[in-house]
């Protein structure tokens, strides 16, 4: 699709809006995967979709600059560009048909997917009220923040809280970590709201278990860290992935349909081996959360990453080869 505008959030985050094409339907926190050739060659990233659905048009995505893939974003897209992306995919979704408060824990660039919500919700849910906790090192760091604070201005349901955890600290902001007093001093209603938390791996954590300790039913916390997990392996080559070291097992993953046989790492995942093989299997997030890679286990052992697939799944020998490791010789159909 091609690029209609570029918006610089801050240093490092910049926004891409692309004419949305018919039928790119989407739930608010949802991402798409967006590919571009880089030196001849194919790269595949997922980005959250920022923008909402009633942004009638265009659709945007929010990337940080943290690898190959983004920097070239940043570096080379302009107002004109094409880039292709797939349909969005992704089960961290807006909750729809439900008045109770929504809050929103958003840790540094994790707040795109959040970003969408918010959006949604002032536009199509007037009446319930939204609280986005927003946690970034500095106020230069802040991504949208003529439009928050445009919305809290014009939007009595939403509230906007924004923490800086390094300083110099800006008087209009908060100081520190979202923490258990910050919740409690920010949040009217824990018991009864629904939190979706987006950021790095580690903070999601520390969110669960807080929230857990006020008393929030697990059912009212979802979260989302895909964006995290491709942070961690992205513009890695699969035959240059670091082992710090360690002793590197070698294992035959036999690929049935095909009738092919290949050299897998217990280093990098099933994909990585298909792909430094040639074989393309269809993928689209590279880290466990849309199932497009699903594929199903005939004989051996992984280690599959992901908290996508359902009892029944695991249960029918599937997994995710974009998210697994070989532990042993192995075959899959595919």
């Amino acid at each position: 699709m091609p690029v209609i505008a570029v918006f610089r959030e801050t240093d490092d985050i910049t926004t891409f809006r692309m004419v949305r094409p018919e039928g790119f339907t989407f739930a608010p926190g949802q991402f798409t995967s967006v590919r571009i050739n880089i030196d001849g060659s194919p790269v595949v990233r997922c980005y959250s979709v920022s923008s909402a659905p009633e942004a009638a048009g265009y659709f945007e995505i929010s990337v940080k600059r943290q690898g190959l893939m983004s920097g070239t974003l940043h570096a080379s897209v302009r107002p004109g560009s094409m880039i292709s992306v797939m349909p969005p995919a992704g089960g961290f979704a807006y909750p729809s048909n439900d008045d109770r408060p929504l809050v929103l824990l958003a840790g540094g660039v994790g707040v795109t997917p959040l970003m969408s919500m918010l959006r949604h919700a002032v536009a199509a849910d007037p009446t319930r009220p939204v609280t986005l906790l927003y946690s970034v090192n500095s106020h230069r760091d802040i991504a949208f923040r003529d439009e928050l604070q445009w919305i809290a201005s014009r939007h009595p349901q939403a509230k906007i809280v924004v923490t800086t955890t390094r300083g110099p600290h800006a008087t209009q902001y908060l100081s520190g970590r979202i923490d258990r007093r910050m919740i409690t001093d920010q949040i009217d209603d824990l018991s009864n709201s629904i939190f979706m938390i987006c950021g790095p791996g580690p903070m999601i954590d520390t969110m669960k278990e807080t929230l857990a300790g006020l008393g929030v039913p697990d059912a009212q916390i979802r979260s989302e860290a895909f964006e995290a997990a491709i942070a961690s392996t992205v513009d890695r080559p699969a035959d240059q992935v670091e082992t710090d070291g360690a002793p590197v097992a070698s294992f035959q993953l036999r690929l049935v349909e095909s009738g092919t046989t290949i050299s897998a790492s217990d280093q990098n995942t099933l994909l990585d081996a298909c792909e430094a093989a040639g074989i393309d299997l269809p993928s689209a997030c590279r880290a466990g959360v849309c199932g497009t890679c699903r594929a199903r286990l005939i004989d051996g052992r992984v280690r599959c990453d992901s908290d996508f697939l359902d009892e029944a799944d695991t249960a029918d020998g599937y997994i995710l080869p974009c998210v697994s490791w070989p532990e042993s010789d192995c075959a899959m159909e595919a």
